[in-house]
């Protein structure tokens, strides 16, 4: 349970460096979205109803920095959360391509449920393209060095491997 809250708590760091980096005047299609990378992160080793509550809480992080509607990048979130963890039971989630290539997938799906949630009364245009588009890969880039902190953050209990010191040998 510790090692949820030791990654919630650096998916707000990851919140706090989006928004330094903005305000420290990078283009915005040259930030990663790092809560992208961490809700594939989640649905690739934590599929279960409490990696579903985690995604939701990373994206209700978001969604209370961005100072605009609460609940659009919860929801996107969500639902790329389902999604992805129906999917990695059928993907080689080790490979560092397949990682690069689901996240830069899972920004811009995850960039489009939002837009198509927040701004439900304005058309996307190309400027929104260039956006998502330079931040999936952006977030393609930055997520081999991402999940790898991740996975050092949040190791699952495993089983105990016996080994020679472990056991009683009777000989």
């Amino acid at each position: 349970m510790m090692n949820r809250f030791v990654l919630l708590g650096f998916v707000l760091l990851c919140v706090i460096a989006q928004g330094l980096l903005r305000h420290l005047g990078l283009p915005a299609w040259m930030i990663p979205q790092s809560v992208a990378v961490c809700v594939v992160f989640l649905a690739f080793y934590d599929r279960s109803a409490l990696g579903a509550v985690m995604a939701f809480t990373a994206g209700l992080m978001l969604d209370l920095s961005s100072a605009t509607l609460l609940g659009p990048w919860a929801g996107a979130c969500v639902l790329v959360f389902a999604a992805l963890a129906f999917l990695s039971q059928r993907l080689f989630v080790e490979s560092v391509v397949v990682a690069m290539l689901v996240t830069a997938l899972t920004a811009v799906v995850v960039g489009c449920v939002y837009i198509l949630l927040a701004l439900k009364y304005q058309a996307i245009s190309g400027a929104d393209v260039i956006m998502l588009v330079g931040q999936a890969i952006a977030s393609a880039l930055s997520a081999p060095l991402l999940i790898g902190i991740m996975r050092r953050l949040y190791r699952r209990p495993s089983v105990v491997a016996l080994r020679r010191g472990s056991v009683t040998s009777a000989i």
